[in-house]
């Protein structure tokens, strides 16, 4: 304890810091790099395993695998794996680097944001260079970004400021985030502008140098990645009132609720201590994956010892409804995960989520250049023996009820827009049904891409018809029979061109190794109601030229975040 206090000292020092109770204080979130000079050390002969854990649900596998203990417990996953393991819960990524270093411990237990912060050190000494060899799971619900009145999409955030804890869990995410905004305001025509980052030392709360204080108390910060616990105060559980805590016109933009894989948490090994204790290693990785299906279980068992998880993951053992909201807001990946996450193919793989993090932290000055770290190179599904679990493979993980009412309603209160992360259109010929597939190939590519990433949000396919017919037909005072069999036309033809372009999805996606989940899709047709030429009045308004007449064959696709529909979608965990 004595080290991570003085080493908290020493990092508050560094960056020109008191340590107190006060409102934040910006800091410089300097490279990694810049705080050494770094002392290697090399590694003894295996022995007792010193494993760092963070307060995450997680790690209630790694506690289950120990026993409960923070040391490992006769008839524990891990002592049947013939390991001693001690356990440290150390929730700086550079008090585990400085362990790391020394091989104090071989560990390093982060999200791939903070592996990646440390690579410009880590990737220097080969004895050092990080070895990934388990991907614990994706955070989904427990992270959040919250705005001002005035952010409506991620596209406003061009040239905004945004506030987040330097060396955290969140910056990986606010990679993602900030990528994908530059992309929406980009393809919608407009000049980004890079968004001004400031960071506070610390996480958790609204007291203290957290993102959460600073965007309660500074009225410049337009942004702020926080814990959605701090969320739920700052925007009053829907757009704060300035009531209780809340701040006026504050929402929640998005949470990982819908960009469920974008946190990644993972476990990573020295390269040398790899190379010469491989055994070991496998048998610490098969002992998680034994314990996180088990763990699973015993969730709706019932069973789960909450008060040690309160204990060692919150430093209380009171802190039992903390634990069970710890486990709520993550995913944990499993077998077939770790497959996907070791496949350099799969859209959210080890290599591709690296990939989109360091592209921006290299862009931010947070690494001095990309690094290529690496993977254990395992055939996971070797790990398979004793598990019955596969994951879901074919169960739906959405309602498909709920999710068409909920986009439904979006529809009908005009927020479309402001909840879509993505969207592109297919256009069609009249009567046609079909399309060159081959034409949209980037566009279908980006759709599979975030339907991977938004894994929690929906993905609504909407046809539409033109309404030219209809309305020469009302000109011409057809029959009211007449005119609802042109409409029910229109809309058949509409969904059918809807469908075609949900099957390509899934077909592309497949030919990639890809499994989306089809109940994710919402497929609607429209019809002649919602025409691209508009509305006059209660009718569709008449093309005005042929542009307008081919525009209005169309399917709209969009990726929709639905952040306060809980029950719409089903995460792995629950089942």
């Amino acid at each position: 304890m004595d080290t991570v206090i003085n080493r908290a000292v020493a990092l508050a020092a560094i960056l020109g810091l008191s340590i107190s109770g006060e409102a934040s204080a910006y800091v410089d979130q300097t490279p990694v790099s810049a705080q050494g000079p770094f002392q290697v050390r090399d590694c003894p002969s295996a022995g007792t395993l010193a494993v760092p854990i963070r307060s995450t649900g997680a790690d209630i596998v790694a506690l289950y695998a120990n026993g409960y203990q923070l040391d490992t417990d006769d008839g524990a996953p891990f002592d049947d794996q013939g390991l001693d393991v001690t356990l440290s819960l150390t929730n700086d990524i550079l008090v585990q680097l400085e362990a790391y270093l020394a091989c104090e411990s071989p560990f390093l237990r982060g999200t791939q944001g903070m592996l990646n912060l440390l690579a410009d050190v880590t990737e220097a000494d080969p004895r050092t260079s990080v070895v990934a060899v388990y991907q614990h799971a994706w955070s989904n619900g427990g992270d959040s970004l919250v705005v001002r009145d005035g952010i409506e999409s991620p596209a406003d955030l061009s040239g905004a400021t945004i506030v987040a804890q330097a060396y955290g869990p969140h910056l990986d995410y606010m990679a993602r985030v900030l990528a994908d905004a530059r992309r929406a305001a980009e393809d919608d025509g407009r000049t980004w502008a890079p968004p001004q980052i400031l960071y506070t030392t610390e996480l958790v709360g609204l007291f203290g140098d957290t993102p959460g204080r600073a965007f309660l108390d500074d009225a410049a910060v337009q942004a702020a990645f926080v814990l959605t616990s701090d969320a739920e105060v700052l925007t009053g559980g829907g757009v704060g009132t300035g009531a209780e805590g809340s701040v006026d016109g504050a929402r929640t933009l998005l949470s990982t609720t819908s960009a469920n894989r974008v946190i990644s948490e993972v476990y990573a090994v020295r390269a040398d201590y790899f190379e010469a204790n491989r055994d070991q290693v496998e048998a610490f990785v098969r002992a998680l994956f034994e314990s996180e299906e088990t763990v699973r279980e015993d969730v709706l068992k019932l069973i789960v010892d909450w008060e040690a998880a309160g204990e060692h993951l919150l430093s209380d053992p009171q802190a039992v409804e903390e634990a069970r909201r710890l486990w709520q807001n993550v995913e944990t990946t499993g077998l077939q995960g770790n497959v996907d996450w070791a496949t350099d193919a799969h859209p959210r793989s080890f290599l591709a989520v690296n990939n989109e993090i360091q592209s921006i932290f290299v862009e931010l000055g947070l690494l001095s250049t990309a690094h290529a770290l690496a993977t254990a190179g395992w055939d996971y599904a070797a790990f398979s023996g004793g598990l019955f679990d596969q994951r879901r493979t074919t169960l739906p993980g959405f309602d498909d009820q709920a999710a068409a009412d909920a986009v439904d309603a979006l529809r009908t209160g005009d927020q479309l827009d402001e909840n879509t992360l993505f969207e592109f259109e297919i256009y069609f010929q009249p009567n046609q049904t079909d399309f060159p597939p081959a034409d949209y190939r980037e566009d279908f590519d980006q759709a599979i891409e975030f339907a991977s990433t938004y894994g929690g949000a929906i993905l609504s396919v909407e046809g539409h018809s033109d309404p030219l017919r209809y309305l020469r037909l009302q000109q011409d005072q057809a029959s009211a029979r007449e005119l609802r069999r042109i409409r029910q036309a229109a809309r058949n033809l509409s969904l059918t061109r809807a469908m075609a372009v949900r099957d390509v999805v899934l077909d592309v996606a497949t030919q990639r190794g890809f499994s989306l989940d089809e109940s994710q899709f919402v497929t609607t047709g429209l019809g002649i109601l919602s025409p691209a030429t508009g509305l006059c009045g209660d009718d569709p308004c008449p093309p005005q030229t042929e542009a307008e007449w081919q525009s209005n064959m169309r399917v709209v696709f969009r990726v929709i975040q639905l952040e306060a529909e809980e029950t719409v979608f089903t995460p792995l965990n629950t089942w």
